[in-house]
């Protein structure tokens, strides 16, 4: 088994009974200003600091086997997103700070007499500070 992150206690993984990964990881930093008026001339602005960083990914969930995990990670998910507690995001070698998980959006790709075959789950995170 190949580890490749890691969310909390939700790791991002490659073996052979399934292919549990990410992709499209956004980070985004922005500044915040505030703007003070003048009499005359431009407004100047003051640097106030930064906002808390959103992160977004998409996760692939494939099971490779005769056993579908797709319901099992799921349902890890929904626990992590219940409890609205702060988790570590680890990707390969580099720490990307406590997060919380604040929503996620489950695509099912394949589907077999109702069961989930395969999905894609768009993850949205935001810095815990």
């Amino acid at each position: 088994m190949m580890y490749q992150g890691l969310l909390g206690l939700f790791p991002f993984t490659v073996s052979e009974a399934e292919v549990c990964t990410f992709r499209d990881l956004k980070v985004t930093r922005e500044q915040v200003y505030a703007e003070h008026k003048v009499v005359s001339g431009l407004p100047k602005l003051q640097h106030m600091g930064r906002n808390l960083d959103p992160v977004s990914l998409t996760v692939q969930i494939v099971p490779l086997g005769e056993f579908s995990t797709v319901n099992l990670r799921l349902r890890a998910l929904e626990g992590l997103t219940a409890t609205g507690e702060e988790m570590p995001l680890v990707i390969g070698l580099r720490y990307y700070g406590m997060n919380v998980l604040k929503s996620f959006e489950v695509t099912h790709r394949q589907l077999h007499f109702g069961v989930t075959l395969s999905a894609e789950v768009a993850l949205s995170l935001l810095e815990y500070n």
